[in-house]
C-alpha cells in the first residue's frame, strides 16, 4: 500500500487506500486517490481562490495527476511538468473526474 494514501472506512469494508476505490462522477481532489490522472471539472470558491488556482495552472479542463493526498497534510499535484503543493482547503474546492 502507498504510505501517503488516505485511509477510508465505509460500507462495512474496513479501511483501505483511496486509490483502490472507483472514481465515480465529480469528487474533491483531496478524495480522488493517489497516482490517478484526473481532469479538473470546476473550482468551487470565491474570486480570490479561483484566481490563485488559475495562476498555478489549475482550472477547468486541465489534466492533473494527484501524487499524494495524506491525512492532515498537503496534496501534491503534478501538472505541466511541475509539482504543486495544495492545502486541504484548496484541494476540497477543486472538483475532478477520471481523465
Amino acid at each position: 500500500m502507498n504510505r501517503g494514501c488516505r485511509r477510508v472506512s465505509g460500507s462495512g469494508r474496513g479501511y483501505g487506500c483511496r486509490h483502490q476505490l472507483p472514481l465515480v462522477g465529480e469528487q474533491p481532489l483531496a478524495e480522488a486517490g493517489c497516482g490517478r490522472r484526473l481532469e479538473v471539472c470546476r473550482v468551487d470558491g470565491g474570486r480570490r481562490v479561483c484566481g490563485r488556482l488559475a495562476a498555478l495552472g489549475i482550472y477547468p479542463g486541465q489534466k492533473v495527476e494527484l501524487v499524494c493526498a495524506a491525512d492532515s497534510s498537503r496534496c501534491l499535484v503534478r501538472l505541466n511538468g511541475s509539482t504543486v503543493s495544495l492545502g486541504d482547503g484548496a484541494a476540497e474546492k477543486i472538483l475532478v473526474r477520471a481523465a
